[in-house]
């Protein structure tokens, strides 16, 4: 009796042993079946997409925002450089302009005072000849006059017709004579003077406006040709140097504007990303591999599916695709995919959260 409950109790259990492992290898080769299948549909089909839901939390959209942020704040960096470096070049220009003017109207104001100085000695050396003849021809008078007066003073009072009061007037009025004859003298020496400083200046002048000192002879340099070829020599130098520093701010001018360009791309391009512009513009996007990109057309419908293929449902249509290349993991591999973003329209909200949709029709027709 015991014996023959033991038996069926074996056999029961070695029915359900059995039993389990028939449905443990079913299990095993529905899994198999399951993945070779996945595997299989991957290999040979070019007809699904990966939706994409995009956040504004999503660690792409940081890093590129990051990005444009850093890209934008250098770029004002250097538009704010770029503003300091045209006012630097806005008071160069004024400070050229200014010295230029002051340049002209210093040889203009040179030739003006060298014209005059020119004419001021030309009508004193007329007058210094007239002077020098009226002068020899008073002073012969002077001498004349004084002799004959002398020796006629002294033949009167030597014969008692003259008083000793009568002679020292005469004799006084004969020294006036003589002082006379040296105030001429030294009017002629003062006209003589001023008429050389009246030549050497001019000829300071003329140096000047020629070669600004370079040809100045020892005749013609005096502290007030120094003094003027100081300040016209400074006034070039600071020309000169406005020059150089103008030469130099539009060539960093020129340095900033392609730097600043260089940024522009850079944020052009960062902004033109996929990612970004689904943002700004709230869209709903999709992954579409390079090649699986000719079954991507505009208003090509789309189905999503329970298991990833079968029983499949129409969930929305495909939209425009955006520019910009990106690259995403495979949804079953190991390895990175290239291909565009896709704009999709949906009508199940949920379906955005699937792994793939199918574009056309169903992979099974299921």
């Amino acid at each position: 009796m015991n014996q023959r409950v033991a038996n069926k109790v074996n056999s029961i259990l070695v029915s359900a042993y059995k039993f389990m492992g028939s449905v443990l290898l079913a299990l095993i080769l529905l899994g198999l079946i399951s993945f070779l299948t996945v595997q299989g549909f991957f290999m040979v089909s070019r007809g699904w997409v990966s939706p994409t839901v995009v956040s504004p939390t999503d660690p792409e959209i940081l890093t590129l925002n990051t990005q444009v942020a850093a890209q934008t704040s250098a770029r004002d960096h250097v538009l704010a450089e770029r503003r300091t470096v045209e006012n630097r070049m806005a008071d160069a220009e004024r400070i050229i302009a200014a010295e230029r003017s002051f340049q002209q109207r210093f040889q203009v104001a040179l030739a003006g005072e060298k014209t005059s100085r020119d004419k001021v000695a030309r009508r004193l050396a007329s007058l210094q000849r007239e002077y020098l003849e009226a002068r020899e021809e008073i002073v012969q008078s002077n001498r004349a006059f004084s002799g004959l007066t002398r020796v006629r003073t002294d033949a009167l009072y030597g014969a008692r017709l003259l008083e000793q009061e009568d002679k020292l007037t005469i004799n006084h009025h004969l020294a006036q004579l003589a002082q006379s004859n040296l105030s001429l003298a030294q009017t002629s020496v003062d006209l003589e003077t001023r008429l050389e400083s009246l030549q050497r200046e001019s000829l300071g002048l003329a140096a000047v406006q020629k070669g600004l000192g370079k040809d100045t002879t020892p005749d013609g340099m005096t502290t007030d040709v120094l003094l003027l070829e100081r300040e016209h020599t400074h006034s070039v130098l600071e020309m000169a140097r406005a020059e150089a520093t103008l030469k130099s701010l539009r060539e960093d001018l020129k340095a900033l504007d392609e730097v600043a360009q260089r940024y522009d791309m850079l944020i052009a391009s960062l902004r033109a990303s996929p990612y970004l512009r689904a943002i700004e513009k709230n869209l709903t996007v999709a992954f579409v591999p390079y090649e699986n990109l000719k079954n991507a057309e505009v208003g090509t419908p789309l189905y999503a599916c329970t298991a990833k293929l079968f029983w499949c449902h129409e969930v929305g249509v495909v939209g425009n695709a955006l520019e910009g290349e990106v690259s995403i993991k495979h949804p079953i591999r190991q390895y990175m995919l290239r291909g565009l973003m896709v704009e999709i329209q949906l009508t199940d909200d949920a379906s955005a959260r699937e792994d793939l949709l199918h574009l056309s029709r169903p992979p099974m027709l299921l």
